[in-house]
């Protein structure tokens, strides 16, 4: 009798993470976006080689995009598909940044509560004026954020089927000379164009810690060049702890986030 309720309580148990799973991995689009994503994906198939590319979740993002104008979706994608194969996109999370990830740190290591990547950037200790006065911010800097682009999105549509992620950005340490230098605003300015480009709504909130004042006329020139999407998901807050952690912990658990963005995990980020 005992193994039998063992039995059955492990069968229940089972079928409870297996529905889980399965809620997890099913992105809710309506039945009329179905009939939009279905055309885009039979115009588009052939072209696609990232799998997460594939999924009903990735192919929405450009019909959101064009505001669900199917042509205008499909030649915005082939556009990004040239610069994928042109920059060997498909492969960015595999490549050797090894010279980088010390000083310029992406974490990759937490979830939200629906499993989904939260990547935490220390940003004010980037510094981006030394790559810019050797003229390397864009090859060495815009590499790494197209590596952070391409590894959330692939790593996202693994876990959960949604390539879609969440960044916490730490803007303590945030200077002018630092990070606000002649070679440095142009960089913040064309990373806003490259995301929109190639990767739409591919962070569902993006959360700005410890904003200094000095970063407000940077965040100025930067938002006349987001959709509205992109506004909508992107919020900043102050040094005062409490602020960001009521917007952080609404989806991320304080236990497996560290102390530095808002949890109480002990950790050297």
């Amino acid at each position: 009798m005992v193994l039998i309720v063992q039995r059955s309580y492990l069968a229940i148990v089972l079928m409870l993470w297996f529905v889980n799973v399965s809620l997890a991995k099913a992105p809710v689009i309506s039945s009329k976006e179905q009939v939009l994503v279905n055309k885009l994906r039979s115009l588009v198939i052939n072209k696609l080689t990232a799998n997460y590319m594939k999924s009903d979740a990735y192919l929405v993002k450009w019909l959101k995009a064009k505001d669900y104008d199917v042509n205008a979706a499909k030649e915005s994608l082939e556009k990004t598909l040239i610069w994928r194969k042109e920059t060997k996109a498909d492969t960015l999370p595999y490549e050797d940044f090894s010279h980088l990830s010390k000083q310029y740190v992406l974490d990759f290591s937490v979830r939200d509560t629906s499993g989904r990547p939260v990547v935490l950037i220390p940003f004010g200790d980037w510094n981006i004026r030394r790559k810019a006065l050797v003229g390397k911010v864009v090859s060495d800097l815009g590499g790494r954020l197209d590596f952070l682009e391409e590894k959330t999105a692939q790593l996202a549509y693994n876990l959960t089927g949604d390539p879609t992620s969440m960044l916490i950005v730490d803007l303590n340490g945030f200077s002018f000379t630092q990070h606000g230098c002649a070679g440095c605003v142009p960089f913040y300015l064309n990373w806003v164009r490259h995301h929109e480009i190639h990767y739409p709504y591919n962070f569902y909130k993006v959360i700005c810690i410890n904003t200094p004042a000095i970063f407000d006329p940077i965040l100025r020139l930067m938002r006349p060049l987001m959709t509205a999407s992109t506004r909508d998901a992107f919020r900043t807050v102050g040094f005062k702890r409490e602020e960001f952690m009521k917007d952080i912990l609404e989806t991320v658990a304080p236990e497996v986030l560290p102390y530095r963005f808002g949890g109480t995990k002990k950790s050297k980020t």
